[in-house]
């Protein structure tokens, strides 16, 4: 089952799958919402609901105290739609940025170099070329977890 996310001031509306989070599925339609640390401990990408229900998840008391949770604030990096949402965020449209959104990529290892006794390169080979912009970053996942 999936929901309806309606993210102002810009008056975009996403898909959220059951499960994503609101920053995960932001991200994943190309829309940036301010975050740091992706855990629900730092707040910086608090939010605004204004109209529906959102399940807080794992966010930190003390990064979302209780009384804003009463006010309808949650965390994006931790929160899942119960219902349709829509959320006010501070989005500061960047008019040089380019709008890329989150996919991921499966790829292999095909060579690691010691560039220093402490830092090493590590070449990864897609199926497909990654377009990106000066600045941006890659999270790895590998498989089993480890």
């Amino acid at each position: 089952m999936s929901y309806e996310l309606t993210i102002e001031p810009i008056g975009q509306t996403i898909e959220v799958e059951d499960g994503q989070t609101i920053l995960d599925a932001a991200l994943r339609a190309g829309i940036w919402l301010p975050h740091a640390c992706c855990h629900g401990l730092c707040a910086t990408c608090k939010v605004q609901v204004t109209d529906g229900e959102v399940d807080h998840g794992e966010a930190s008391s003390f990064a979302l105290m209780d009384f804003e949770r009463d006010e309808g604030k949650t965390l994006a990096c931790c929160a899942r739609l119960e219902s349709d949402v829509t959320i006010e965020a501070e989005i500061d449209e960047e008019p040089d940025a380019e709008s890329i959104p989150v996919r991921d990529f499966p790829g292999t290892v095909t060579r690691i170099e010691a560039l220093t006794p402490t830092i090493k390169a590590v070449f990864i080979e897609t199926d497909e070329p990654l377009h990106f912009q000066a600045g941006q970053y890659i999270n790895f996942f590998l498989e089993g977890g480890e």
